[in-house]
């Protein structure tokens, strides 16, 4: 009876691997395109007097966090969860603010109004990377949730990273050059300036202070 039960399970056993090798070399499936239906909650909303886009950041961002576990207050170890994700940073400037513009000779000031980041900061999901590092032994039980808790802080923490001094100095040269080359084709076209031949247009922004 014992032998019989054996072969029996044996039986399936063998029968289960088989399928399971049958599916893995020779089966094959089909799936549909991802369907996204129009949104049920859309609101639009009007750019009272328009946005100016003057420069983007292209960058891969990192952002990891050290967690530390413990047993009544004895650690017992710590892991890191960290994700890559390539991210875009854009600033704009609004154009409905008043502009100021001097003029000595030939030389046209702009005082623009301060470059501001478009929120939430683009990232490219596709291509963002995952992993957790650290006690070995705490990795089957906490990676899930450590990298899960990480990735839901990505708008905030590029968001702060947009108003930063650091990433508002990377860009602003590239946004003065911009804001100089929209007031020289606009500014330079008024009929009481179209004469100022080998004009040139200086552009400060209003955080920088206007010129003496």
């Amino acid at each position: 009876m014992a032998d019989s039960r054996t072969l029996r399970i044996t039986a399936v056993l063998v029968g289960l691997a088989l399928l399971f090798v049958g599916y893995q070399r020779y089966a094959s499936h089909r799936e549909d395109g991802v369907r996204s239906p129009i949104g049920s909650e859309i609101m639009v909303m009007r750019t009272r007097g328009g946005l100016l886009e003057v420069s983007t950041l292209r960058t891969v961002e990192v952002l990891d966090r050290r967690i530390t576990y413990s047993i009544l207050g004895i650690d017992v170890g710590e892991t890191v969860p960290r994700i890559r994700v390539p991210a875009w940073y854009r600033y704009r400037i609004e154009l409905a603010p008043e502009w100021q513009v001097r003029r000595e000779g030939n030389v046209f000031t702009v005082v623009a109004p301060a470059e501001r980041p478009a929120l939430p900061v683009a990232v490219d999901l596709s291509r963002m990377e995952k992993e957790t590092s650290g006690t070995w032994i705490l990795l089957p039980f906490t990676s899930t949730a450590a990298l899960d808790e990480l990735e839901r802080s990505i708008t905030d923490e590029l968001a702060k990273k947009a108003v930063s001094p650091a990433y508002r100095q990377m860009q602003r040269e590239a946004a003065r050059a911009t804001v100089s080359e929209f007031v020289g084709k606009w500014l330079l076209d008024q009929p009481q300036w179209r004469a100022a031949e080998g004009s040139r247009v200086v552009v400060r922004f209003a955080d920088e202070g206007a010129p003496q």
